[in-house]
């Protein structure tokens, strides 16, 4: 396991943690599964407790139970997978950082250890975070552009600052910044990036104008689901316009999409009014423009950095930046409770019907990814004494060996941007199942491209899983090659 994740392009600590976790419940998918179920429940604990300090209780309350409800939640606490994890690591460090912030500005002459468990455990979870997922780097980007706001904002004179607890919280400060770094450099230094980097070199650049549109459905993928596109809407218009009925269809996507966004923005608004509003009275709580603040920096710092990254590297936002959804859902949550009532209900209404629409969809579809289980069933039906198995990206044989496990056939990895033509006319002749997940350069090729790119007839070509995510499985006789 550890010589594996030397080259893998995401963090060891999910894995190392699902380890003793299956050693302890087994490795059914139920238990692989229950390890994201019993996150993602803690994770609407931590969303109370992020959003009562940082806006209100009934704000958080409402965010919490928006995050129970979310498609896109209910989907990601069932995947085997660290994107729960890292979601649960990231709402603890920035309650960690809230705590801290908190306490560190109360801090009064003569207290030394003020906010020092705090800043440890923050220190812990940033370290733990970047262990699960290194895209989730961003959130500590926020979370300090946030800490040099909150300093700019109380820096007092020069003589003041030198014997203020506030010049040690932010030596303190620094200096935990250091050591999450010195600790991160230091676990880089052991991971092969060559191997890291070629296990994604299917990723394709997005470019500007899709970055930014795939950052912005975030929100719309939080309350519905990811099964609602874009131009769904005016396709259902014109359906409509054009007497071919679909008027079930037009009304779901018109709830789940324009409607869901006209909450979206009497929400903000509602938010924006009540913060001018509070800058003209006596009693304004500088402390809840801080918190919604902190959320903001929380959701939008990790969303540019997905669209730089993107324009060069294509990311899917859902699952890589889902971490930021319960800040989303705290900031929603805020704004909604500043409706007026009538406007609050409408809007309530409108988001539990998008919520209901998007989990049935959610629900319906056959796979957001590679499912190895038929095509696991497909080899092992159907192989001979003697077969071997090719598979690229190399990463994708563990899945695939883990549904087949009984069955003793070889695994050969192929790295992504290796060559299975020159891989194949290595090997002894014979039957090969070249299993093609969609992170491979092979898997849109036309029949006859793959023939050409394996070099060698194609007895069998058979997608066995979605074909928009999924995996196809080519059989190649190699004895049957012409020379």
């Amino acid at each position: 396991m550890l010589r594996e994740l030397r080259g893998s392009p995401v963090g060891p600590l999910y894995f190392v943690l699902l380890k003793p976790w299956i050693s302890a419940l087994g490795d059914s998918a139920f238990a692989l599964r229950a390890f994201s179920v019993a996150a993602s429940l803690v994770l609407i604990a931590v969303t109370y407790a992020l959003g009562a300090r940082l806006v209100s209780r009934r704000a958080a309350a409402l965010a919490s139970a928006l995050v129970a409800l979310s498609p896109l939640e209910l989907y990601f606490a069932q995947e085997a997978r660290m994107y729960m994890l890292t979601s649960l690591l990231a709402a603890i460090c920035l309650w960690s950082y809230a705590v801290w912030r908190t306490e560190a500005l109360a801090a009064q002459d003569g207290e030394t250890r003020a906010g020092t468990v705090s800043l440890l455990r923050y220190a812990f979870a940033a370290v733990a975070l970047l262990f699960s997922n290194p895209v989730a780097g961003p959130l500590l980007v926020a979370i300090n552009l946030d800490a040099l706001v909150v300093w700019w904002r109380t820096r007092g004179s020069r003589d003041a600052a030198r014997s203020s607890p506030r010049r040690k919280a932010t030596l303190s400060w620094i200096v935990a910044q250091l050591a999450v770094i010195a600790i991160i450099v230091a676990y880089a230094a052991s991971v092969r990036l060559d191997s890291a980097a070629s296990s994604q070199a299917w990723r394709t650049p997005l470019g500007l104008e899709r970055a930014l549109r795939e950052a912005m459905l975030l929100p719309f993928n939080a309350i519905s689901g990811q099964r609602f596109f874009a131009p769904d809407f005016w396709a259902a218009v014109g359906e409509l316009s054009h007497g071919q009925g679909g008027l079930r269809r037009f009304l779901i996507t018109l709830i789940v999409q324009p409607l869901t966004l006209l909450v979206f923005v009497l929400a903000g608004d509602a938010t924006i009014r009540e913060r001018w509003n509070a800058r003209y009275e006596p009693q304004a709580t500088p402390i809840v423009d801080s918190g919604r603040r902190l959320l903001l920096l929380a959701l939008l710092v990790p969303l540019l950095f997905c669209v730089a990254i993107s324009t060069v590297r294509g990311l899917e936002v859902a699952r890589y930046f889902f971490y930021v959804v319960p800040f989303f859902m705290l900031l929603l949550g805020d704004g909604l409770l500043r409706l007026r009532r009538k406007v609050r209900l409408a809007s309530f209404a409108v988001l539990g019907a998008a919520i209901l629409f998007g989990t049935m969809s959610t629900k319906a579809s056959i796979s957001r990814d590679s499912d190895y289980r038929a095509t696991a069933a497909l080899i092992e039906h159907e192989s001979q004494p003697g077969d071997r198995i090719m598979i690229q990206p190399r990463e994708m044989g563990q899945p695939l060996h883990f549904y087949l496990h009984p069955h003793d056939a070889p695994i050969i990895g192929l790295a992504a941007d290796a060559s299975a033509g020159v891989a194949l006319a290595a090997l002894p002749p014979g039957r090969t199942w070249v299993v093609i997940d969609y992170r491979s350069p092979l898997y849109t090729l036309a029949p006859s491209e793959l023939e050409a790119a394996l070099r060698s007839p194609v007895e069998r070509d058979a997608y066995t899983s979605d074909a928009s995510a999924g995996v196809r499985v080519a059989l190649v006789d190699t004895r049957a090659a012409p020379k």
